[in-house]
Parts: structure tokens; C-alpha cells; sequence
């Protein structure tokens, strides 16, 4: 006999009870010869009971007559463990009363035995329309179940962009790290989805230091005593949200719930500036979707941090000098001067579109087709061009999306000094007064194995005012160039359209157009060399 198309996939797995020995060889040899179906057979309703502990069972077949424990007796100890399994019960002649009480006790089909083989084949098609439906049922069941879970995890997404929205307009008014990162820790203890929150940074022993937290008094113990510093720290060196699933019973006992954990990273770019760990209020937190959104969270928390720690030294009078050394060739500073003999000295940086920024660099002592080509290898340079240069040397303009120093500025400093020769390259980078200075060696150290770090000192940030700018422009001005700019800014050369010709100026003044651009192109060069040494 062959079974349908659809029922291949599983076998069906029957238990076939008589206490008649050659009756359960005969089902043996006729049912366990069908396509997909595998028999086990038991002779007394006890060694069923204890089959039924030990293996898996589709669907049960049963003789009603059987000494000491009936197919009655056996069906209403089944259905006590197991109210959903297939059942069916062989009669004799003259049972329909013990069928109709089979019924009653929700036996799933009854068989009147007959004579031969040909009662088997009939049996089978019971049994395979009985473990059918209740794979159907179960499958509707499941699907159903799983749809209520979506539904419920789209809900539980809402509420969390809700927390996670209110937490982003938040940060807008915060103008300080402990502010934002106490407006975030504050905001998720406060919902009812989260239960604590707490950001941590790496201390000097390479464990976690609890700056801030909220949702429970011990912040520092659940912290760190909970199972919690290596997710933390992996939050922290991979740059991905970690969860802990089942956290410690001390863990739990801390802060009231014993729903999971997460560690989410604040980073911007490639720096992580510390760990958000919070607990959950619900036990299948933290799906995927839910980590994606955690993710967000913290990259803004990262930006928000940067951000505030770029205006604090910008706005501070103090700052930390720190000078490390690279030895590093992925480094292209270091490749460069060791490749080709060379001196590399950085002029300036200037932030462009799409996070890139154009780096300046003056390299002395080899061909500027040779820089050309080597800079073409390297994934962090996505553009290269000479602006000036000889048979040996020359200025050129990168443009970078990684290197030491995109590195400074993601970490909030700005480069004072990037130089490079056979094949080590010096960078001292200013950032404010209370940035750990281990941080910033540990991101270096990070992208550049081999970083050394050199010294720290604090230096004074020139406080200038408009008085003494205006003053120190004035100076470096001769009496001409001063002239001829004051000229073209009253006569409306700059202006658009223009109110006067460089040809009516120079008229004027009574010199040549030629003299005329030459005193405004010097001055102006002046002017602009002021600005942008003020500006840093």
C-alpha cells in the first residue's frame, strides 16, 4: 500500500496493543509493510503506558478486550497525559456499547475487528487520516502561536521606538556627556519595558567602571557582581550588542526581574565610547529587531558624546597634549616614508561630504606619481591628487575615510602634529582636559598594533578675542595690500555683481590691474593664514 504524496514527508509512528501474540505479529508484518509507517507492538496495556514514557507516538491502536487493564481503562489513562494523541480502539462483535463509551471518552475512531489481512489496509487509512488531522491541528496551532507573537513583538517594537524616539529628543537638550548619558540611563529605567540602565567605561584594569545608572540603588554591584563585565567588555571591543539571557539569581535578585540582559555599544564611527547595559521587563526580549533599534540608540548616544566632547574643547581654555608614535605600515604615514624613502609632514584637514576629510600633506624625497600609486592601494584613501609639486616632492590632497588622524577627530581631538620617516610616524592630538587619555591610546592601538604612546601634558588654548585678531591681521599687512583691500571692500568688489572692476580700481589708485591683483591676492593669502592659525 502506498501512502499519499503528502504524508512521505513523516513517517507515522504506531502503537499497536493486543494481548494476542499472533495478532500483533500479523499487524507487525501487515501495517509495518505500508510506506511510512513504522510499528511497534506491546501486549499489555502497562508495557504500552511505558512505551508510550519512552518513545514518540503518532497515533495508538488498541484491542478493547485485554485481561487486567482494558482498551477503556487504557484510553482514560492516556488521554490524562496525553488528551490530543490519536486513539483508536478494535471492537469485537457485540461492543458497541464499549464503543459508544470510547466515544464519550474522546477515543478519535473505533475499528469492529473483521477477518484477514483486508482489515488492515482499512485500519491504515484510519490512522493516516487521524495523525493527518492532528498534524494539521497542530500546525494551525503553531501557526497561529506565531502569530500572536509577531503581533505581540510588533506592539512591544512600538512601545520601544516610542522610549527610543523620547530618549533621541532628549539628547537635543543635553549639553554635557554625564548629561546625555544620564538622560538616556534615566529615560529607559523610567519606562515599563526596561527595568536598569547604567553605562560603563573600561577602567584601568581592562573591567567596567560604572559612570552613571538608574533604576536601582547598588548601580556599581549589578553591574559588575551580575555575570555582566565580559558581555560588557565584548560590547565593547566588538562594537555589537551582546545579551545575556539568563542573568545570575544575584543578578536578579538586584534589580527585581529575571528577564535578559543587553550590552549596547556607544559609538560613533569607529570609536566606542563606553556600554549601555539595561534589563528587560519581558522574557523574550532583545529579538532582532530589537537589537537593530538598541543599535541606533547607540550610535546616537556615541554621535550626541562626540559631539559634546568636540564643543568642550572647543569652548575650554585647557587641553591634554598626548603624543604617540606609529610603527604600523597599515598606517599610510608609515608605509609611505618606509616604501619610498620619503618625509611625510600633514599641513592641514579640512571635513568633507560623507564623512571623508581632506587631508593636506606635504611629502618630500620621492616622484608624486610614487605617492600617487601607493595611495591607491589603501582602502582609506578614497581619493588622491596632486596639488603642487616637483621631480621630488610635492603637495598633495587625500581624501580619507580612516587613518590616524580620522582616528583623533573621531575621538574628539584635533591634530596638531602628523609627521612621518623611515617608517615612523609622530602624532600629538589635543583633546579636552578630562578625556581619558587610556581611551584614546586603546582606539590607536586598536586600528594600529605597535602604538606607542609617548607623553601627555596639558597646554594652554590661546584665548583670543576680536580686538587682538583684527590687530594681529593689521600687522602682518603692508600699507599697500592694506590699501587695496580696503579699496575693493568700499568699492563693492566683492560684492555680486560687483560694484566696481579690478580695472576701475586699479584706475583709481593709480596703478596697473596686474599690481592691483597681486596686493589683494597677498593680502588676501594673509587674511585667510590668520584665520584659519586662529581658528586651529
Amino acid at each position: 500500500m502506498q501512502r499519499s504524496a503528502a504524508a512521505d514527508a513523516d513517517p507515522i509512528r504506531v502503537l499497536f496493543v493486543d494481548d494476542e501474540p499472533a495478532i500483533v505479529s500479523l499487524a507487525a508484518t501487515v501495517l509495518g509493510g505500508i510506506d511510512g509507517f513504522v510499528v511497534e507492538t506491546e501486549t499489555s496495556a502497562a508495557a504500552a503506558l511505558d512505551h508510550l514514557d519512552d518513545a514518540s507516538v503518532d497515533c495508538i491502536v488498541s484491542d478493547y478486550r485485554m485481561p487486567g487493564t482494558d482498551g477503556l481503562e487504557l484510553l482514560a489513562t492516556v488521554r490524562d497525559s496525553h488528551p490530543k494523541l490519536p486513539f483508536i480502539l478494535s471492537t469485537g462483535k457485540g461492543s458497541e456499547e464499549a464503543a459508544s463509551e470510547a466515544i464519550s471518552m474522546g477515543v478519535t475512531d473505533y475499528l469492529r475487528k473483521g477477518g484477514g489481512v483486508d482489515q488492515y489496509e482499512l485500519l491504515a487509512n484510519r490512522v493516516e487520516n487521524a495523525v493527518g488531522q492532528r498534524r494539521a491541528e497542530k500546525a494551525l496551532a503553531e501557526r497561529e502561536r506565531r502569530l500572536e507573537r509577531q503581533r505581540d513583538e510588533l506592539a512591544r517594537l512600538d512601545r520601544i521606538n516610542v522610549v527610543i524616539q523620547g530618549i533621541i529628543r532628549g539628547l537635543v537638550g543635553a549639553a554635557t556627556r554625564e548629561e546625555i548619558e544620564r538622560t538616556v540611563c534615566e529615560r529607559i529605567a523610567a519606562s515599563d519595558l526596561y527595568g536598569v540602565a547604567w553605562i560603563a567605561e573600561r577602567d584601568e584594569t581592562g573591567g567596567l567602571a560604572v559612570e552613571t545608572g538608574a533604576g536601582v540603588e547598588d548601580i556599581a554591584a549589578v553591574a559588575t557582581d551580575g555575570g555582566l563585565a565580559d558581555p560588557g567588555v565584548r560590547a565593547l571591543e566588538t562594537g555589537t550588542v551582546q545579551v545575556v539571557e539568563e542573568p545570575s539569581p544575584s543578578m536578579a535578585d538586584a534589580h527585581g526581574s529575571s528577564g535578559p540582559m543587553a550590552m549596547v555599544p556607544l559609538s560613533y564611527r569607529e570609536v566606542v565610547y563606553g556600554v549601555l547595559g539595561l534589563s528587560a521587563t519581558h522574557p523574550d526580549a532583545f529579538a532582532e529587531r530589537e537589537r537593530a533599534g538598541l543599535t541606533v540608540l547607540g550610535e546616537v548616544a556615541g554621535f550626541a558624546i562626540s559631539a559634546a566632547q568636540n564643543m568642550k574643547l572647543l569652548l575650554s581654555d585647557t587641553a591634554v597634549a598626548v603624543t604617540l608614535r606609529l610603527t604600523d605600515d597599515t598606517a599610510f604615514p608609515v608605509a609611505v616614508t618606509d616604501r619610498l624613502d620619503c618625509r611625510y609632514s600633514l599641513d592641514g584637514m579640512v571635513p568633507a561630504a560623507d564623512d571623508t576629510v581632506l587631508q593636506y600633506v606635504t611629502i618630500e624625497g620621492t616622484p608624486p606619481e610614487s605617492v600617487l600609486d601607493l595611495a591607491e592601494t589603501f582602502p582609506g584613501i578614497v581619493e588622491a591628487r596632486l596639488v603642487s609639486g616637483g621631480e621630488e616632492d610635492g603637495l598633495f590632497e587625500f581624501a580619507t575615510t580612516e587613518g590616524p588622524a580620522d582616528i583623533a577627530i573621531d575621538m574628539g581631538g584635533t591634530v596638531r602634529r602628523l609627521t612621518a620617516e623611515d617608517g615612523e610616524a609622530r602624532l600629538v592630538c589635543e583633546v579636552a582636559a578630562d578625556t581619558d587619555v587610556r581611551r584614546v591610546v586603546d582606539a590607536f592601538e586598536a586600528a594600529y598594533p605597535g602604538t606607542a604612546f609617548l607623553s601627555k601634558r596639558a597646554v594652554e588654548l590661546p584665548v583670543g578675542t576680536e580686538a587682538g585678531f583684527r590687530q594681529a591681521v593689521d600687522d602682518r599687512l603692508t600699507e599697500k595690500q592694506r590699501a587695496a583691500v580696503r579699496a575693493a571692500f568700499f568699492a563693492g568688489y566683492y560684492d555680486w555683481p560687483r560694484g566696481s572692476t579690478a580695472e576701475e580700481l586699479a584706475a583709481s589708485m593709480g596703478i596697473s590691474s596686474p599690481t592691483l591683483h597681486s596686493h589683494l591676492r597677498k593680502a588676501q593669502r594673509k587674511l585667510l593664514t590668520a584665520f584659519l592659525d586662529e581658528e586651529g
